[in-house]
């Protein structure tokens, strides 16, 4: 269903310490990590699969993709820079850095915040710009388009994001809900749908970061059984997972 929506291209000219029970934490971001394990030859043949795939994938994947025929060209240096903020192994501040790009306090102080609220800010945000997308569409739909198939579509996305925004914002109240894991798991599932697309590789750099952690922080939360499911935990496994 996702493969058949243009609606995506209008949105793209849309102008803390580790704490100290580690074994704990690590337990739960090995978890995360195994569901995602696959060879390093198949992530690399299909770059939407490395957004969804373990830190020590996405740089072997880099290793080769880089490195693979020696040594690095100084063509491929700003490409590089790129493509490790892309695949989030590195923060925004430091890719700006990198780049010699100046951000600004906003921005610095939401690329200092690896929480499960700033994630949530950004859907909010990603949210916005949908729903001015559904109302363009609908405003300049021609006869011969299918408007009530690309807002279902729409529709589908904006719900599932919403839901998992809500879980992010205070995951101890979400919880609480007998649609909790439902939403979850439709939530992880059309994402991940999302982010296998060819859409997805022409989104914005920005908006492709964004969407992959908030796929992570998701399958975080989904790793937690309910009983210590509070805000603080995702918060210090996602520094841990994401750092």
């Amino acid at each position: 269903m996702i493969n058949n929506i243009n609606l995506f291209n209008s949105l793209f000219n849309t102008g803390s310490a580790i704490p100290s029970n580690t074994s704990e934490v690590d337990e739960i971001v090995a978890a995360h990590k195994e569901d995602t394990s696959a060879s390093v030859q198949n992530t690399s043949s299909n770059s939407s699969n490395l957004y969804l795939s373990s830190r020590s994938q996405k740089i072997s994947s880099l290793s080769n993709e880089f490195f693979g025929q020696g040594g690095l060209n100084f063509d491929d240096v700003d490409s590089l820079k790129e493509r490790v903020y892309q695949l989030g192994l590195i923060s925004k501040e430091e890719y700006a850095n990198l780049t010699h790009t100046e951000l600004s306090d906003e921005e610095l102080a939401a690329s200092k915040d690896v929480s499960s609220q700033n994630i949530a800010s950004f859907i909010g945000n990603f949210l916005e710009r949908l729903d001015a997308i559904d109302v363009k569409a609908v405003t300049n739909a021609d006869n011969d388009e299918e408007p009530e198939e690309e807002s279902e579509t729409l529709t589908a996305l904006k719900s599932a994001l919403s839901q998992a925004k809500t879980i992010l914002i205070d995951v101890e109240e979400a919880k609480k809900s007998p649609e909790f894991k439902e939403s979850l798991t439709s939530s992880l599932s059309l994402l991940k749908e999302v982010i296998n697309t060819n859409a997805f590789e022409i989104m914005p750099l920005d908006d492709k970061v964004g969407l992959s952690k908030f796929y992570q922080a998701l399958e975080i939360v989904d790793k937690i059984s309910p009983q210590r499911l509070t805000n603080d935990k995702v918060n210090r496994y996602m520094q841990v997972a994401f750092e």
